[in-house]
């Protein structure tokens, strides 16, 4: 089976992680249920419902998360996207220390003029700075709490900074991923009609132009979920399949101690 995981940083994160599961059949891949980590674990908390999403990974196949799996080498200063790893981990004791921190160096390296830094990865694809104020708790708790521990381990590998392991993890960011399949990449998540339209659009797209394949249910889940975690959850898994099917070789310059995103 294949996944793809909308992450959140989130107090009650369980409502806000969406799971894609999918089988790879041919030259399609079958979203086979999609649903939120409240839901499936049953916890809707932050650390016991990391500690599920963790235990999760470890014993899964192939899996995107759309959180950064690292932050700028100005920043954390590591020979090492492991040392980079451990810096996140240890840096601050809570998200907002984290994000002080990274700023703090980050004007440091620009003489004060710059205080929100990409990776080089972010950049072509349109993604935000890791720890600015749109994704700085995603970025700390999902490397603190998931990547980070998975990572050190043998079973798992973080493409495509790692080989091996039995699981495969890599970094995705579904807003890049639709705008790669020329479909709207903005403004769907909301409960009103123009945002619940673009997730049709979305849906049919999906489904008309890329392996994807949805059961009536699930293509119903994706159209009604107003903040479209559930279809984010969908498009991760798109592209992770993508990634696989390229054997996790990266399409564009990557910084090897920073991370790659794949779309």
């Amino acid at each position: 089976m294949l996944h793809g995981v909308d992450f959140s940083g989130a107090a009650q994160a369980g409502h806000d992680i969406w799971i894609a599961e999918g089988e790879v059949r041919a030259d399609e891949l079958r979203i086979e249920t999609c649903d939120s980590a409240a839901d499936r674990f049953g916890v809707a908390e932050r650390a016991p419902c990391l500690g599920q999403l963790s235990a999760f990974l470890r014993d899964a196949d192939t899996v995107g998360l759309d959180f950064p799996f690292g932050v700028p080498a100005t920043v954390h200063q590591r020979d090492t996207w492991a040392g980079s790893l451990e810096w996140v981990a240890t840096a601050a004791t809570d998200a907002d220390g984290f994000q002080e921190i990274c700023r703090s160096r980050a004007r440091e390296a620009t003489d004060g003029e710059r205080a929100d830094l990409r990776r080089e990865t972010d950049g072509p694809v349109g993604a935000l700075c890791p720890y600015g104020s749109h994704v700085w708790k995603q970025t700390f708790f999902g490397i603190r709490d998931v990547l980070a521990p998975l990572a050190r381990t043998d079973e798992v590998a973080v493409r495509p900074m790692q080989d091996g392991g039995d699981t495969s993890l890599c970094e995705v960011y579904p807003a890049a991923t639709l705008a790669s399949c020329d479909l709207p990449a903005a403004e769907y998540k909301d409960g009103g009609q123009p945002a619940r339209e673009r997730r049709r659009t979305i849906v049919e797209g999906l489904a008309a132009e890329t392996p994807l394949a949805f059961p009536q249910g699930v293509r119903a889940e994706l159209i009604d979920d107003a903040g479209g975690d559930a279809l984010d959850a969908v498009v991760a898994a798109l592209a992770t399949y993508r990634a696989r099917e390229a054997d996790f070789e990266p399409d564009r310059a990557w910084d090897p101690i920073e991370g790659h995103i794949y779309v």
